[in-house]
């Protein structure tokens, strides 16, 4: 990415091309495995959006005009997937979050095509590892404390951790293959935030600050680490992907292992196991599908240009 980057639309299937990554951005957001940023990648749209989140204030018109499309997609990803997820986590949740684990997988190829080819070194192996280690470690340690899930009766310092944690949530929308709800899985916040939204909130100050903090550290996140992003993507773009792809895996073995699912496990029966499992796992093969069939759509879409410069 240079500062010959064209951000301005050349008609409007690029327009629905960026409408179309933002609704997937902001379905991420709630959705368990879908990476908005992996979208991106796929429809040649990320180096673009890290370029224009970068350079908001620099050369505002420009970017803001670049941006417009992939906020009203964020705003319909959210909305819809804040409705379909609530829906889908009280009644089936373990298979919910099969399915979801299978988008995850499924993005991977399209993250592993990044490095695919590079030589494997140790400091790339080195780069994978530390990614993986990263969200399993952070799911450890919420089992250990023992992640209070709860929001109510919060203190100071918890809405410092929203903060925080809003930070890390805009960085899994910058950083593919990462999942903001998988995040906050690891952390046993999200189906406290998540059912947070209701007719008692806008009563409860304490909870409209919860959301207010999560949205002040998103857009410190944001604005800060997508300038970070922007360079790695220009001087480091291999090693960047090497620890992207370790995230990648970590964040898939980490839901399992998250407070999210341990509660799960907690109330399973001999016939509630048995049910999740059979049907878990067929609808972890379909969200694999689902995902890597985009992984498909890219590469038929790169040969058939490569084909086409030949000729």
């Amino acid at each position: 990415m240079n500062e010959l980057v064209d951000l301005k639309y050349k008609g409007f299937k690029e327009i629905l091309i960026s409408i179309f990554v933002g609704f997937s951005i902001g379905l991420s957001v709630i959705v368990p495995g879908i990476s908005g940023s992996a979208i991106a990648i796929i429809m040649k749209v990320y180096d673009k959006m890290m370029y224009a989140f970068s350079n908001i204030f620099k050369k505002f018109k420009l970017c803001f005009l670049f941006l417009i499309p992939i906020g009203i997609g964020i705003i319909a990803g959210f909305g819809i997937g804040f409705v379909l997820v609530r829906l889908l986590l009280d009644t089936i949740p373990f298979i919910t979050i099969c399915f979801f684990v299978g988008l995850m997988v499924g993005t991977f190829p399209i993250l592993f095509k990044e490095i695919r080819g590079e030589k494997s070194n140790m400091n790339g192996k080195l780069l994978f590892v530390g990614g993986m280690l990263v969200p399993l470690a952070i799911t450890l340690i919420s089992m250990a404390v023992g992640a209070d899930n709860s929001l109510v009766g919060l203190s100071v310092g918890h809405y410092f951790l929203f903060v925080f944690l809003g930070v890390l949530v805009s960085l899994t929308q910058i950083i593919p293959g990462l999942s903001a709800t998988v995040l906050l899985m690891m952390f046993g916040y999200y189906s406290a935030i998540l059912n947070g939204v209701g007719s008692e909130l806008f009563s409860d100050f304490g909870l409209i600050m919860v959301y207010v903090c999560l949205v002040i550290g998103f857009v410190i996140g944001i604005l800060l680490f997508s300038k970070i992003i922007n360079k790695l993507l220009e001087k480091k773009r291999r090693p960047f992907f090497f620890t992207i792809c370790g995230l990648s895996v970590g964040s898939m073995l980490a839901v399992f292992l998250g407070n999210e699912c341990v509660d799960i496990y907690k109330t399973w029966q001999t016939t509630d196991m048995i049910i999740d499992l059979c049907v878990g796992i067929p609808m972890l093969i379909v969200g694999f599908g689902l995902t890597f069939a985009l992984y498909i759509f890219d590469k038929k879409r790169e040969e058939k240009k490569l084909a086409e410069e030949k000729n």
